[in-house]
């Protein structure tokens, strides 16, 4: 599915290629502003004061992240309780305040977001699905692929366990690119680009060359109407102002004879 739509894309960046010659991982970089997450805290009867305090000094620390909070009274709840959205669809539930604390920020979404900002093509995040012999399959696919491949030093593959305490958040958030990925306990492949994009993962055999390199052609693509309004994936929850990138090292390469 997610190799169909990289084609679709693919053809309509060539038709209008003469629109704009910047290319799509750079456009959505300079351009696009992350979409909003929602953070709800449902309660019941008024808010503690230490509660209130909590909720201010966790606004002001995440004051760039790309997420909007909202208490909501809820008469029928038993107890209180936070609950995080994107565009109206629940991605997880949290019940107590210790809970949220790290929604915002995590080791593997800072490299990412500091790649990005060098001037990186993307990251592409390789979720491991705990079967070592599996893993190794596939992952040594991803690396052969993109050492062949003329972006090789601009795009940065990045390893993550399943069960990585650390990353749970952001694996949570990666498993809600789309509705039925909880359920699939493969190794999956994300592309990530601009402020923190994530497409639409490669699953299992799915993780071929062949879908790499046509998910590196779709960011190295000339961008256009079309691909800025039918963008697939969603954006992760991050803590970054995604300010002064440098300039985009895929036009170096793609201005060079090969």
């Amino acid at each position: 599915m997610m190799k169909c739509k990289f084609k679709i894309l693919l053809i309509a960046a060539i038709v209008l290629s003469l629109a704009c010659t910047t290319k799509v991982s750079e456009w959505f970089l300079l351009n696009a502003a992350p979409d909003n997450y929602l953070l709800v805290y449902y309660h019941k009867d008024p808010i503690p004061e230490s509660i209130e305090k909590n909720h201010v000094e966790l606004e002001q620390e995440n004051i760039s992240a790309n997420v909007i909070f909202k208490p909501i009274l809820k008469a029928s709840i038993d107890k209180p309780y936070y609950a995080l959205y994107y565009k109206n669809r629940l991605f997880s539930t949290y019940h107590d305040f210790k809970s949220v604390e790290k929604l915002f920020v995590s080791p593997v979404r800072n490299k990412i977001a500091e790649e990005l900002l060098a001037g990186k093509l993307c990251a592409l995040v390789f979720l491991k699905s705990g079967n070592d012999a599996k893993d190794n399959e596939y992952l040594q696919v991803v690396n052969n692929t993109i050492a062949a491949s003329p972006f090789s030093e601009i795009v940065k593959v990045i390893e993550i366990d399943r069960e990585s305490g650390q990353e749970q958040d952001f694996i949570s958030m990666l498993l809600n690119v789309e509705h039925d990925l909880k359920d699939i306990n493969e190794p999956m492949l994300f592309g990530v680009f601009g402020r923190f994009r994530v497409l639409e993962p490669l699953l299992a055999k799915g993780i071929s060359k062949e879908n790499i390199n046509l998910l590196l052609g779709f960011l190295t693509a000339d961008c256009s109407c079309l691909i800025k309004d039918n963008l697939p994936g969603i954006n992760i929850l991050c803590r970054n102002q995604w300010l002064d990138p440098k300039q985009a090292l895929v036009n170096n390469i793609l201005d060079t004879p090969q």
